[in-house]
């Protein structure tokens, strides 16, 4: 009985078909189509890529793909018998590691929900036990100042409570927030205090000095 590399050889050249071109229409690597004419097993991926192969190539010289895949199993289940099959084509190593079932959608989608809501979880109990950020950008701390009236400007968390000197403001849409003190000449400690909706405060202070004799 003819192998599967004689039956496509003999149809190929019958049809007076060059590999490259045969290589060009199937996408098919000439490589790839030459081991199969020449029944070494050894020089391609693995037995379904092998099978995927022959039936493209079979249907492209007008052979039945079916029976030739028949002849394929039987040659190559005597060539295993016989020792002549490497390990990797009879347990193909370049198999995927991971196939996509039904099964498997299901828990990824499953475990995608559960890390986003523990990730959620872990957040909301990091804001519930944390302060919130705070941030003074003026006035530096230990800076004089020839006015006293001075500007206080920082950023906090933009659904926390701010106050100055005891005194709540109004926070901008990103938690910036600014205000306007009166201090006595001499040294002055400013105190900025931010408190989270949970109640979680953080509190920042600056001390300037206003120079004598500043209005």
């Amino acid at each position: 009985m003819k192998t599967v590399g004689e039956i496509l050889k003999k149809a190929r050249t019958e049809k007076g078909l060059e590999l490259d071109d045969i290589e060009k229409q199937l996408r098919i690597r000439k490589k790839f189509l030459e081991a199969l004419e020449e029944n070494e097993w050894n020089r391609l991926p693995s037995t379904p890529y092998i099978k995927g192969f022959l039936r493209n190539y079979s249907l492209f010289l007008g052979l039945k793909p079916e029976e030739m895949v028949a002849i394929f199993r039987r040659q190559f289940g005597e060539q295993q018998r016989a020792g002549l099959i490497p390990e990797g084509l009879t347990h193909p190593l370049n198999e995927p590691l991971f196939k996509l079932t039904p099964q498997t959608a299901v828990l990824g989608i499953i475990s995608l929900f559960l890390i986003f809501f523990f990730g959620y979880l872990i957040f909301q109990y990091k804001s519930y036990i944390s302060p919130p950020e705070l941030a003074v950008n003026q006035p530096k701390e230990g800076e004089i100042l020839t006015s006293s009236r001075i500007q206080v400007e920082g950023k906090t968390d933009n659904d926390a409570v701010v106050s100055v000197n005891n005194q709540k403001i109004a926070l901008g849409k990103n938690g910036e927030f600014s205000t306007t003190v009166s201090l006595l000449p001499g040294v002055n400690v400013i105190t900025i205090e931010s408190t989270s909706k949970y109640g979680k405060k953080k509190t920042l202070t600056r001390t300037v000095e206003i120079a004598e004799n500043t209005r």
